[in-house]
């Protein structure tokens, strides 16, 4: 089969996809429309989903990955991976315990993660009230207690997610799951009901025992097609909603129309119309919008007749047994790593901390100002308080265990040159530079210019910058800046502490409603005392409704 359809750049682009399947229909083949292709290979013929799946560059056929399972008896997974340019980019370990499981996932010949999967006994679980409006099934009915370590940012996330069938009707269930009361968003989740093997309903979770009036309600008609789904309070529904898509099918079973419509606001409809070959599958399906424009996806199919062989792509049970040894040559690496990181954070964690008193010491050298144990980040020199004396700023983190670790924070040290040649802590800070995973803010340097000490952030979409300077035997914030847009909508602020003056700026390009017209603004915040570097925290300044 090809798939066609035009993008939506200038040029418009005709993209065309080529799939191929056996006669179970297993996809075995498919090239994309940009750079790549893929190829798939099934154990045997009751599988549904490939062990081996190759990947390659349509103009050079080069192999740029390979993706594949080793599976036990029960087809479960014992290990798998992905292997680039020769290296395991990903690559996964499976145990199977009595009523606990662990996947431990590398990446690039480290740890990066591990997942324990324990289950829940339900004759000991509470069950909040209103959350099974039947009488369930014990034999068929789950609990699943999930734990997740990431060792890159040194995130722990711990969920709770269940399963219960209608007694005499396991075509009817509802499933929730939430978090656990030791992470963040502390019973926050989400709640579904099937019936007829069909999803009816999705509310919200709070405290891991509230379910909300709030969410979607889908509705189907006698074939089993979705034909309507409204967003908003069930207690108010089908009447009042927030949102609501309507759906309209011919006799094929083919969305034919989409309404889509909110509060107080006009409907907005899709028309689709469709050219079907003499199999009764579409070959043209044409999306209609209500001004007009649209866009047109075509298939065009080539049929098996009888006595055909299946198709074949270049995989078979000896590629795959090659791939396989290589993934199975892996895993006592793999072991040994993880044991070794263990090994590690167990040292580290049991080494006595340091003692040394940073406000007492003085020394010749900056360099022991950086804790054992510790790795420079940055460091830049200049006169802070204009005795004539090169002073010295530097930022440091914990050393790390993992090439992919993050650290939540760094520190700034400020170090005053005295005049016999020895340098002394005149401040320390942990809030005003970012971590290395503060929500898509980037560290990016300091520098002293006349006498100020500059800090730069940079965002995903702009920046930030913050201004020092020694006064009153202090370091104090005196002035900041920061920008951020897209192409639709762009914002700037410049603050000058010391006068309280400020210029806010927005740009909106867009004709949304929701969305503030753009302004310019020139006003005056003075502050009771400006903020010293020592407590200051990022973003924790508002200016007019920007975060500085």
């Amino acid at each position: 089969m090809t798939v066609s359809k035009k993008d939506h750049s200038a040029e418009k682009k005709e993209l065309t996809s080529l799939l191929e399947y056996d006669k179970k229909g297993r996809k075995i083949r498919d090239v994309s429309p940009y750079n790549t292709g893929s190829e798939y290979y099934y154990p045997d013929q009751q599988s549904e989903t490939p062990v081996l799946t190759r990947t390659f560059d349509k103009e050079s056929h080069k192999v740029v990955r390979i993706s594949l399972e080793d599976r036990d008896a029960n087809g479960r997974k014992n290990l798998s991976g992905d292997l680039e340019d020769g290296k395991w980019y990903y690559y996964y370990i499976y145990d199977y315990r009595d009523k606990k499981d662990e996947i431990r996932w590398f990446s690039e010949d480290e740890i990066y993660h591990r997942e324990i999967r324990e289950a829940i006994d339900l004759g000991k679980f509470t069950i909040p009230e209103g959350f099974v409006p039947f009488e369930w099934d014990r034999s068929l009915s789950t609990g699943t207690d999930v734990k997740k370590k990431t060792f890159s940012d040194n995130d722990d996330r711990h969920d709770l997610s269940f399963e219960f069938i209608q007694k005499g009707k396991p075509q009817n269930k509802v499933t929730f799951e939430y978090h656990g009361n030791d992470v963040y968003d502390a019973g926050k989740g989400s709640w579904y009901r099937y019936e007829n093997g069909k999803l009816t309903e999705e509310r919200y979770v709070y405290s891991g025992s509230e379910r909300s009036d709030f969410g979607h309600r889908y509705t189907y008609n006698d074939k089993g097609f979705l034909v309507s789904d409204h967003y908003g309070y069930f207690s108010k529904m089908p009447h009042d909603f927030m949102q609501r898509k309507i759906f309209e099918y011919n006799e094929k079973g083919d969305c034919i129309r989409e309404t889509q419509d909110a509060e107080n606001e006009k409907p907005f409809v899709i028309r689709i119309e469709y050219q079907y070959d003499n199999q009764n599958n579409w070959t043209s399906r044409k999306e209609i919008y209500g001004d007009g424009s649209g866009s047109t996806v075509t298939r065009q199919f080539t049929y098996y007749k009888s006595g055909d062989a299946d198709l074949k792509n270049s995989l078979n049970p000896a590629v795959y047994k090659e791939n396989l040894a290589l993934l199975k040559e892996y895993k006592p690496k793999a072991e040994e790593l993880y044991k070794n990181y263990l090994s590690a954070k167990k040292q580290k964690n049991e080494t006595r901390p340091e003692t040394t008193d940073y406000r007492k010491l003085r020394s010749s050298k900056w360099q022991d100002f950086v804790p054992q144990r510790q790795k420079l980040d940055t460091v830049t020199t200049g006169d802070l308080n204009k005795d004539g004396l090169e002073d010295v700023v530097l930022v440091y983190e914990q050393e790390k265990l993992l090439k992919h670790e993050r650290n939540e924070k760094r520190i700034l040290r400020i170090l005053l040159k005295q005049p016999d040649g020895q340098y002394r802590m005149a401040a320390e800070s942990t809030g005003a530079v970012a971590g290395e995973n503060m929500n898509n803010v980037f560290f990016s340097g300091i520098e002293i210019k006349k006498g100020l000490l500059i800090i730069s952030h940079d965002f995903l979409r702009g920046g930030a910058v913050h201004k020092y300077r020694y006064q009153n035997n202090g370091f104090y914030l005196i002035g900041g800046e920061s920008h951020s847009g897209d192409a639709s909508q762009y914002s700037r602020i410049d603050y000058n502490l010391s006068t309280g003056k400020y210029i806010a700026e927005f740009e909106n390009s867009e004709s949304d409603p929701q969305i503030p017209d753009s302004y310019k603004k020139e006003g005056v915040k003075k502050l009771a005392s400006l903020p010293e570097i020592e407590t200051f925290e990022l973003f924790s300044l508002d200016v007019n409704g920007n975060r500085l």
